[in-house]
């Protein structure tokens, strides 16, 4: 019985093996660290889940250091698929790298000024006068006009201060600076910084200035080479994106199992927040997750054009493709747990 056991547990060993010899290995580069990015999670997920498996994958999730390092390492082909910032993503396209974004992760801008209500500051208006802290690279401190312009605040009454991407908070916190720029994911982070009751932060989005946010790219080479790669990944990956929209505390567990430093509640509010408010829009209920609109587009490419210094100006219909999305639905209400309690604005008629 014992060796029968042993013969059983042998072979099907082996059989897994084989399985898994089948499934072709590809890299997905993330932006950033995992442990403080809430909207990683349903690529964890897609792999944890098996989603990727099902499709013929076995994928490699790698931690980013920036958008840039992003797009650089799918253009060398050193990953194979990546997600980036819109911006970091257009500005070098125009530059000449050969990537296109295939689907739109996040579809409005995390764009954020943040500030505090102990100094006065309850508009953007407000701002004149006071110190703006941010890298000086920083788009948003780079596109700052046009929120400016869109708020009737005169960009030169500011004053920028140079800071470290990764002090922003308490850079704020400490008084450093009177107002910073980050994205609106990090909420959580600046009420524990600063109070919920003296935070005070102003999206670009709601004045109307809404580039593209997170956006999955691929190089032009692997476009032609291995679309079946590239349909496949973006299939798993939003069953994984629907499954973590209906199930986010879940999700941040499983990611939890991967990168063992994710803490369970700060991670957790900042998934929310980025499903609430930069992955959700009327255009991916009528069209799927992931959808690329053509209008916002074009509108993103003009910010690009209008405040970035770059070599050429940039076509919006050179960017992205869209011949390898899946047809994912935004989750309906009566398919969340909670629906009469979830923070997400059901405003449309299905």
């Amino acid at each position: 019985m014992k060796r029968w056991l042993l013969v059983s547990v042998l072979s099907i060993g082996f059989v897994l093996g084989a399985l898994s010899a089948d499934l072709e290995r590809i890299t997905f580069r993330l932006n950033w660290i995992p442990a403080g990015e809430g909207d990683h999670a349903p690529f964890f997920v897609a792999k944890d889940l098996g989603f990727y498996e099902e499709v013929g994958l076995d994928v490699t999730i790698e931690r980013g250091s920036g958008s840039a390092d992003a797009v650089k390492l799918v253009e060398v082909g050193r990953a194979d698929i990546g997600i980036a910032d819109f911006v970091t993503t257009a500005v070098s396209r125009a530059k000449g790298a050969a990537i296109k974004i295939v689907a739109q992760y996040q579809v409005n801008s995390p764009f954020t000024i943040w500030s505090r209500r102990d100094l006065g500051i309850t508009s953007l208006q407000d701002l004149a006068g006071h110190t703006l802290g941010s890298p000086p690279g920083d788009a948003q401190r780079i596109a700052f006009p046009a929120i400016a312009k869109v708020a009737g605040l005169d960009p030169e009454s500011i004053t920028w201060v140079n800071i470290h991407p990764g002090a922003k908070v308490q850079s704020l916190a400490s008084g450093t600076v009177d107002a910073t720029v980050h994205f609106i994911d990090q909420l959580y982070l600046y009420r524990q910084a600063i109070g919920e009751n003296n935070l005070v932060y102003f999206r670009w989005a709601d004045y109307g200035v809404n580039p593209y946010g997170l956006a999955i790219i691929v190089s032009e080479e692997t476009l032609a080479n291995r679309p079946d790669v590239v349909r496949r990944f973006l299939d798993a990956t939003f069953r994984g994106v629907r499954w973590t929209i209906q199930h986010p505390k879940e999700a941040i567990e499983i990611m939890q199992k991967y990168v063992p430093e994710v803490k369970i509640e700060p991670v957790l509010a900042m998934l929310e927040v980025s499903i609430k408010y930069l992955m959700y829009a009327d255009s991916v209920v009528l069209h799927g997750l992931g959808w690329i609109d053509g209008e916002r587009m074009q509108a993103s490419v003009e910010l690009v054009n209008t405040y970035f210094d770059l070599p050429r100006t940039l076509a919006a219909d050179e960017l992205y493709v869209t011949d390898f999305l899946p047809h994912y639905t935004w989750p309906y209400p009566s398919e969340m747990p909670n629906p009469e309690t979830w923070p997400l604005p059901y405003e449309f008629d299905f």
